[in-house]
């Protein structure tokens, strides 16, 4: 008798490993977690790359205020042609940055996407905005009374409302750091001119 239980063990084994994708059941809640924690994860790394440009501009912005503008000539009217050209390019560093800082800040507080007003006869109950609105038992009552049907629908239009989020981050922090890159291309473009005019003369 044992070995005919083992077949039948290995039958079905068998028959679980062959079984196709489509035919098997996907357990949606742990689906709907894993969405949800994967697009808080992106969020934090969104906000760890706008502090890192945020802060490495302020170390650049220090570096250069420590190394002066290397122009000699005090009288604008006096420059000499490329210290002319080094004022420019240190007036592109300079704006560069302060789009760089202004997109930095921006992925930090992101604008709100698609907010509709009026009043919402349908809370989320998943964002703390609207849980904060709702009194204590009320929000307990709401939250017990919802189908789990409801549940799925309320915690899919968080990660929703989380992925417009996202997304107007990551596209602060990508232009920031171009930006920031500009000006350090600008930076080292005005050091290059100064240090090859002052060598010519």
């Amino acid at each position: 008798m044992q070995p005919a239980t083992s077949s039948t063990s290995a039958g079905n084994l068998l028959g679980t490993v062959t079984a196709l994708v489509q035919d098997t059941q996907v357990d949606v809640t742990r689906l709907i977690y894993m969405l949800y924690q994967d697009v808080e994860q992106q969020i934090n790394r969104a906000d760890m790359k706008a502090q890192l440009t945020l802060s490495t501009s302020a170390v650049l912005m220090a570096m250069i205020v420590n190394m002066g503008t290397g122009v000699k000539t005090p009288e604008v009217a006096d420059m000499r042609w490329f210290e002319s050209m080094a004022v420019l390019f240190y007036l592109l560093f300079i704006i560069c940055m302060c789009f760089a800082f202004g997109r930095a800040i921006a992925a930090a507080f992101p604008r709100a996407v698609k907010k509709s007003g009026g009043e919402n006869h349908h809370p989320n109950l998943y964002f703390s905005g609207q849980i904060a609105l709702i009194p204590g038992e009320e929000y307990a009552d709401l939250f017990c009374k919802q189908s789990n049907d409801g549940v799925k629908r309320s915690v899919l239009g968080q990660i929703h409302s989380k992925a417009l989020v996202l997304e107007a981050k990551l596209h602060n922090v990508r232009k920031g750091m171009t930006f920031l890159l500009l000006a350090l291309g600008w930076w080292i473009v005005a050091r290059l001119v100064l240090l090859a005019g002052h060598g010519s003369h």
